[in-house]
């Protein structure tokens, strides 16, 4: 062969290797390709997933804080409420005096503390608007009966030389009955809605 035509085989043989070389490279390079695209978008979709999950989750800690916001707004009002309703009887200490049922309850309460303390001398202290009714039921015993204008309604006793002191005077009253009193409350604010 001569070598024009040498050469110029040659350099066909030479462009063949480096189109095939050139034909590999861009198919490797696009093999590359879509694995790098597959891997980003199975990374983005890992990323998407994760921040859907972040964000369902922020959400329903959310949900949890407003309604736990909410309860508590709702428990402070209705103790402010309760402290209303504890302090209007409070106030209203007085009028209860008038009452039958307080007329029954004391006299229970006044035959209790006798029976209590037996033979033994005692001190009660009353609202001046009980005093007679008080004395007559302790008549006979060794109990004696004061007006107390800061007793409102109820008793206030102390005996043994003073080393005992019971407190049944309504504010005391109503504060040891403020728990059960308060469940009460709340199942009537319950039904009225």
């Amino acid at each position: 062969m001569p070598l024009p035509d040498l050469l110029e085989a040659l350099g066909r043989s030479n462009d063949e290797e480096v189109a095939g070389l050139l034909s590999a490279a861009r198919g490797e390079a696009e093999a590359i390709r879509a694995t790098a695209r597959a891997g980003a978008d199975e990374r983005l979709g890992r990323t998407l997933e994760a921040e859907r999950a972040r964000l369902r989750q922020e959400g329903e800690r959310r949900r949890v804080a407003a309604r736990r916001e909410a309860t508590a707004r709702l428990l402070r009002a209705r103790a402010a409420l309760l402290d209303r309703v504890f302090e209007a009887a409070r106030a209203r200490g007085p009028a209860v005096l008038a009452w039958p049922e307080y007329a029954r309850a004391l006299e229970a309460t006044v035959r209790s503390v006798r029976e209590f303390l037996g033979a033994d001398p005692g001190t009660l202290r009353c609202a001046p608007g009980d005093l007679e009714r008080v004395r007559t039921w302790v008549a006979g015993s060794m109990l004696s009966v004061l007006p107390s204008p800061e007793v409102t309604a109820g008793l206030h006793c102390t005996a043994d030389g003073g080393r005992l002191t019971v407190d049944l005077t309504l504010p005391v009253r109503l504060a040891r009955e403020r728990p059960t009193l308060a469940i009460a409350v709340g199942q009537a604010l319950e039904v009225a809605g």
